[in-house]
């Protein structure tokens, strides 16, 4: 993995070290790339286009993510801004709002049924379904003046450790099935935005699984280093950890010793019928 370091590092990101754009970063260190962040469109409540986000190729299409960090404050009319123009149906969320006492990402979703405006966008939350490690719900965004309305579907995945990897690998591969799932019923004409508070790490890992396992399914072949050197050729430390580039290799070794039991399970199968004939 720290070969992989320096990828990328040479390209220009002049429009996020901008004095006016430097409150929006949620990090110093962590910028967009000119060449593939995501602009938003000028307005009369903004002349900026920025936002700290950057699409991300996927198994595909070369825009099927937009890699972002976790909302600040003041740059949560820009977040919903950016889903509504790029037609988003689809929010991975992969932190929690605070961890371990330290303010991680600004909730930027209201609570069930008491809609709040961002910007020009009437945000509602209209159901919430809390599992053991995720919760899942389902938001409307209507545009104030067109009056113009979408769904919305967030994932939120809540047992993930910032720099670290979930306890098991079960529990990821099935919340990125749901994901998977939903992106595959919506289809490929917009992107999915995925954040954890940094918008490298957790969201490089769950964005790097999603195309493995597709990799996986169809090529049966993957290509780890490959994949994260194609990402960070688009922002940097995608799969920011040893751990997590480790836990990746896991998933993909998880997934075979799975799909081999079950190929076993149905072979056995077949025996006991063919006998019971």
């Amino acid at each position: 993995l720290q070969s992989l370091n320096p990828v990328g590092r040479e390209q220009t990101q002049k429009v996020a070290l901008l004095p006016e754009n430097k409150s929006k970063n949620r990090f110093v260190n962590i910028l967009p790339y000119d060449w593939c962040r995501v602009k938003l469109s000028k307005s009369s409540l903004s002349a900026s286009d920025y936002i700290n986000a950057s699409y991300m190729p996927g198994y595909n299409s070369n825009r099927e993510y937009i890699a972002t960090q976790g909302p600040l404050p003041s740059t949560l009319n820009d977040f919903w801004q950016m889903v509504w123009e790029q037609r988003v149906k689809g929010i991975v969320m992969v932190t929690n709002c605070t961890e371990k006492g330290r303010v991680k990402c600004e909730r930027y979703w209201p609570a069930v049924n008491k809609p709040r405006l961002y910007g020009e966008l009437l945000v509602t939350t209209e159901s919430e379904e809390e599992e053991s490690s995720w919760t899942l719900r389902t938001l409307t965004v209507k545009h104030r003046h067109t009056f113009e309305e979408c769904r919305v579907k967030q994932f939120h995945f809540t047992v993930w450790p910032d720099h670290g990897v979930p306890q098991n690998t079960q529990v990821l591969i099935q919340f990125r099935g749901l994901v998977r799932q939903h992106m595959q019923t919506q289809g490929a004409s917009a992107p999915t935005v995925v954040h954890c508070s940094a918008g490298v790490g957790r969201t490089g890992t769950i964005i790097a699984l999603d195309v493995l396992l597709q990799q996986l399914q169809n090529q049966k072949a993957v290509g780890v280093y490959a994949l994260v050197h194609r990402m960070r050729l688009h922002r940097s430390n995608m799969v920011q950890t040893e751990s997590q580039y480790v836990f990746l290799h896991q998933c993909i070794v998880d997934c075979l010793q799975r799909d081999k039991t079950e190929e076993g399970l149905y072979e056995n199968a077949d025996i006991i019928y063919t006998n019971a004939t």
